[in-house]
């Protein structure tokens, strides 16, 4: 049986795979450069992202950073205002401790005071039975062997400058065995001499 062979020579090629050494058509460059385009913007793109996130985690690291700065700073200073606070306590304790010392002292000088203004203001056979001294307010009680003692002894009170306001609600005769005494009260106030002396001392006039 006799075959014949209609293909031209030039199409005698076996379908499939190309030789080796055959040209390479534009469809296939065109794939190739497709493919190295994708891959190296997909390189770009991750090595983008990674130069983003390793500039957020350098920010978030940094802020973190600070913001333990801060938070020690800050205890370091609540330390400070504490100590503050109680130096601040300590120190209105203390005034508040010399200004009750200074106040008692300066009740005492003036107790000191009015009692030798009054001692020298106090006739024989005059005694006091009670006394209380408050706010320069003076209150006494006292017996004396005649109305006439008494009246010495609020001139003398009032002759001293140094008490005023002498008041003298009255006394009472009451027998004790023999004796007569009268109980008294007087009631006045007390400033020191140096007060007295100030006060009274005239103003100077300037001259014209």
């Amino acid at each position: 049986m006799i075959k014949v062979n209609l293909l031209s020579p030039e199409r005698k090629e076996v379908a499939g795979r190309a030789p080796e050494g055959a040209p390479i058509t534009e469809e296939e460059k065109e794939s190739k450069i497709n493919k190295g385009a994708i891959i190296g913007a997909a390189i770009i793109t991750v090595g983008i992202i990674g130069l983003l996130y390793f500039t957020q985690a350098q920010k978030i690291e940094q802020k973190q950073q600070h913001l333990q700065e801060r938070q020690a700073r800050k205890k370091a200073l609540d330390e400070v205002l504490k100590t503050l606070k109680e130096l601040e306590d300590a120190k209105n304790m203390l005034d508040r401790k010399v200004k009750l010392i200074s106040d008692l002292k300066a009740k005492q000088q003036d107790a000191v005071k009015m009692m030798d203004a009054l001692c020298d203001a106090l006739p024989d056979w005059v005694w006091l039975t009670n006394l209380t001294f408050s706010k320069r307010s003076l209150n006494i009680t006292g017996k004396a062997l005649s109305n006439n003692l008494i009246s010495d002894l609020i001139n003398n009170l009032k002759g001293t400058g140094s008490f005023y306001d002498v008041e003298f609600p009255g006394s009472n005769l009451q027998n004790q065995g023999n004796q007569e005494i009268f109980n008294f009260k007087v009631n006045c106030k007390y400033r020191d001499k140096d007060e007295v002396k100030q006060s009274e001392t005239p103003t100077k006039k300037k001259a014209g």
